[in-house]
């Protein structure tokens, strides 16, 4: 069983069996998905140039703590929209393992498959170093001697953040030892379980994230006043809209689109039978 789990992942090539209605579903999500991710980071960069959002725009000054700290939210989006092509690129490329046959593995196909095994680590890796700059920049913006100190680590979105970025970088330093040839010889033929591990936690990793980045937009809106005023009581909100700070409404369309990107891309990557 685990020679011919192991030779699944090694192919390069599509399965002979046509995909069923739920694999074109997967299809489907992993497009939308992909389309998603660039409004997210237009998204984000309106957000950050509102007004209410430290005075609008992005600064690495001293003095300037709170567009300091823009970078935050504007590198978090850009890495996890990043991190979400790399997440896809076997689905879209056709070379995962849960598409692959067994039969007819040609040296074209399993090269094709490096070339894009290289290009997921790789890009796991940018998102990893744009990740540290964007927590750089919270550190940096919190310990401003001119603009006052802010304490650090004192929220939900900071612990888990933490967490979630400690369990990125586990998971990308795991994939390239054992996956990039630093091992001594070590493969995905060998060690079948642990890639089927390593799927299994990059998956769960992309709601996490998901979710910190939804728990970091509610904190900001937070402090940015995402609230209007009532005189009466408010049985019907949607005539309040309006009354809804500028930034909030980008900020919850924002949401909307983060939380729309990890509903289709896991069910993108969810590996259901051929029906």
């Amino acid at each position: 069983a685990a020679t011919q789990i192991a030779t699944d992942v090694e192919t390069g090539e599509r399965s002979s069996r046509s995909p069923g209605f739920l694999q074109k579903l997967q299809s489907a999500s992993s497009t939308i998905s992909l389309i998603l991710s660039p409004v997210a980071i237009v998204l984000v960069s309106l957000w950050v140039s509102n007004e209410s959002m430290g005075g609008g725009g992005v600064s690495w000054s001293e003095g300037d703590a709170k567009r300091v700290f823009n970078w935050h939210p504007v590198l978090m989006i850009v890495a996890y929209a990043i991190m979400n092509i790399a997440a896809l690129i076997f689905r879209v490329s056709g070379t995962s393992s849960y598409q692959t046959s067994t039969r007819g593995i040609s040296e074209a196909g399993t090269k094709r498959r490096g070339t894009i095994k290289a290009i997921h680590g790789y890009v796991w890796a940018a998102c990893f170093l744009i990740g540290m700059v964007a927590m750089l920049a919270v550190v940096k913006s919190h310990n401003d001697a001119v603009s006052g100190y802010i304490a650090n680590l004192y929220s939900l979105h900071s612990w888990v953040g933490v967490l979630v970025m400690s369990l990125y970088t586990l998971q990308l330093f795991v994939g390239i030892f054992a996956f990039g040839g630093l091992m001594g010889g070590t493969s995905r033929f060998a060690v079948p379980s642990l890639m089927e591990i390593h799927k299994y936690s990059g998956a769960v990793l992309h709601l996490l994230i998901t979710a910190t980045i939804l728990l970091g937009i509610q904190e900001k809106e937070g402090f940015v006043q995402c609230w209007y005023e009532v005189t009466e009581a408010d049985l019907i909100p949607i005539q309040n809209y309006g009354k809804i700070p500028a930034a909030c409404k980008i900020s919850h369309g924002l949401g909307l689109v983060v939380l729309l990107i990890g509903v289709f891309t896991s069910f993108a990557l969810a590996r259901f039978p051929v029906l």
